[in-house]
C-alpha cells in the first residue's frame, strides 16, 4: 500500500495566483492598494494592457505613468478576478513580485488571519526554500 505524496512544488505554485486572488477579495481598501502597489510595480505598459482587460492600464495612467500609486478608491475598480489574472501573469513573467508579498503579509497580521492570506504565505515561504 502507497502513502499518499506531498504535492510538488510545481502544482503548489498553481495556486498562488487564486490565493492572491483570495487574499485581495478578503482585505481591507489599504491592503488591497498596497497589494496592488505591489503587483504593478514590475509591469510595462504592454503588460498592463494585455492584462485583465487593461484595467491596470487605466488605473496606472489615471495616476500618470511614472509615478505608481494605488487609492482605496481605486480599488473598487478592481475584482479579485482580475487579480487573479494579473498575478498569474507575474507568476510567468516576474515570479519575484509574487514572492515579495510575503514582506506585505508579514506586516499584516489581519491579512494572515484570513484563510487565502495564511496559505499564501506558506506557499510563499515554501517555494522560496
Amino acid at each position: 500500500m502507497s502513502t499518499p505524496s506531498s504535492p510538488s512544488p510545481v502544482v503548489n505554485r498553481a495556486l498562488v495566483p487564486l490565493w492572491v486572488a483570495g487574499l485581495y477579495r478578503d482585505a481591507h481598501a489599504g491592503l488591497r492598494a498596497q497589494l496592488l502597489e505591489r503587483l504593478l510595480r514590475p509591469m510595462g505598459v504592454l503588460g498592463l494592457v494585455a492584462v485583465a482587460d487593461g484595467v491596470f492600464a487605466a488605473l496606472r495612467h489615471r495616476h500618470g505613468w511614472q509615478r505608481l500609486q494605488v487609492t482605496t478608491e481605486d480599488t473598487a475598480a478592481v475584482s479579485a478576478d482580475h487579480v487573479f489574472q494579473l498575478a498569474a501573469y507575474l507568476q510567468e513573467r516576474a515570479p519575484e513580485a509574487l514572492t515579495s508579498l510575503t514582506d506585505l503579509l508579514a506586516s499584516h497580521p489581519a491579512a494572515l488571519a484570513t484563510v487565502s492570506g495564511a496559505l499564501l504565505w506558506d506557499l510563499l515561504r515554501r517555494s522560496s526554500r
